[in-house]
């Protein structure tokens, strides 16, 4: 039972100084990549042994004190460097006087990798936008906290777009809002299609998207008339339920500032936007130009549509 058994076993000796494998079945070579006579006598702290862990001391109190333990997790190397996730249950056992330990691991990584695939996608959930798809609000703040932190010591420049809807309340009041939600997921899909796979695109409200690029100083006067393109792209007319729907933007467009922490550069793109929406235009864009590039100087340009 021992020797074919399909979960890994092993019996060692009880001292815990030196501690040193008796006996292995091939289970449990498979599942370290060890051979026989790489660990036969070996001490099991000795370099090169498949479990190493600093709880050992705290395992061998419990033989000691209570004659063993169950499922123990334990971290097991593999020869070829991989770490093992099992789970380790051990019974201390006297024959003729000689105190023996007998270990039965279970290997665990494939559940381990599940669990792992399952947080994933539970947190790539909480930040994601279930209507459209994108990123949300919570995934927002803390890709933008990251980009401000990283650009402040970058040679790039980071320009962020508050896009905020012109008749979108009225799609939903007439047409209802089965329409509306369609509305949605078809601007987000023209977002997408409208920018850059490393720009980040995120809805963080009802009808509220951001846009955060990443600028090369040299290409900042490509900004505007990137941004402006894109709107005139993503707030097209579109036909939902046998109606055609034209919507409108606001969008507030601004500069990370060498002082600016999150709230303030989003407060300032906030700003903007609402300088935009005053334009009683369409489509308007309110740009403020980084103090001493030249581009737009520092003034405010108006895109009317």
């Amino acid at each position: 039972m021992f020797e074919f058994a399909p979960i890994a076993m092993a019996i060692s000796t009880s001292d815990t100084e030196t501690s040193s494998y008796l006996k292995v079945n091939d289970a449990y070579l498979r599942l370290t990549g060890l051979k026989w006579d790489d660990i036969r006598g070996r001490t099991l702290t000795s370099e090169g042994a498949a479990i190493s862990s600093p709880a050992r001391d705290r395992r061998h109190r419990m033989l000691e004190e209570d004659g063993g333990y169950v499922l123990e997790e334990v971290d097991i190397r593999h020869a070829d460097g991989t770490i093992i996730p099992t789970l380790i249950s051990a019974q201390r056992t006297i024959v003729d006087d000689v105190s023996f330990d007998v270990e039965v691991i279970l290997d665990v990584s494939a559940r381990v990798r599940h669990q792992h695939e399952i947080e994933l996608a539970l947190r790539a959930s909480a930040r994601t936008d279930a209507l459209s798809g994108l990123p949300n609000r919570a995934c927002f703040d803390e890709v933008l906290a990251q980009h401000v932190e990283r650009m402040h010591e970058s040679e790039k420049l980071l320009v962020l777009a508050f896009v905020d809807f012109n008749g979108f309340k009225a799609v939903n009041d007439t047409m209802g809002h089965a329409a509306g939600d369609e509305v949605l997921r078809t601007i987000a899909s023209r977002f997408r299609e409208s920018f850059r796979t490393n720009d980040f695109i995120a809805r963080i409200g009802g009808d509220e998207f951001v846009v955060l690029l990443e600028v090369d100083p040299a290409h900042l006067s490509d900004v505007e008339p990137t941004l402006t393109d894109a709107m005139d792209r993503i707030f097209k007319p579109m036909a939902i339920e046998g109606a055609v729907v034209e919507l409108g933007a606001a969008v507030g467009v601004t500069m990370l500032q060498p002082d600016d922490d999150v709230t303030s550069f989003m407060k300032r793109a906030d700003g903007y936007m609402y300088l935009a929406k005053q334009t009683g235009e369409r489509l308007a864009l309110v740009w403020l130009g980084h103090p001493g590039i030249a581009h737009p100087g520092g003034r405010v340009v108006r895109r009317r549509r």
